[in-house]
């Protein structure tokens, strides 16, 4: 539990602090609307799709044997979802999309992936009494 709860923590901030160092360079009169719209975007992401996927691997990591593989927690088809991402992040800032927009779906995906850590956080807390 506290593997996957510092993993999506770290990923979570890394994500989001490179979002808000980059964003800050651009050159955007609107660059603290879209930190804000991604911020509620990423939230909202947390609560509809990235909780449920937290709930689902504190089953799986409850009903692992004891003792396992530490990256076990996810099945192999997530971590495979994981590099497809991290290919398509890359991509991403390859692009010659607007670069707050880039900036703001780093922001907008860190911060759902540390709020939604939480779940991690506090069956972990419980786990140890």
């Amino acid at each position: 539990m506290l593997g996957a709860a510092l993993m999506w923590s770290a990923v979570g901030i890394f994500l989001c602090g490179r979002g808000l160092v980059n964003i800050i360079k651009v050159e955007d009169p609107y660059k603290f609307l879209w930190v804000a719209i991604a911020l509620v975007a990423g939230l909202f992401k947390a609560k509809m799709v990235l909780e449920k996927t937290a709930f689902r691997i504190v089953d799986r990591i409850r009903n692992r044997p004891d003792p396992s593989c530490l990256f076990g927690f996810m099945p192999v088809k997530s971590y495979l979802l994981i590099g497809a991402m991290i290919m398509l992040g890359i991509l991403l800032r390859k692009s010659s999309l607007n670069r707050s927009l880039v900036w703001s779906v780093y922001i907008a995906i860190g911060a759902a992936l540390f709020a939604s850590s939480r779940i991690f956080w506090k069956n972990w807390k419980q786990a140890r009494g």
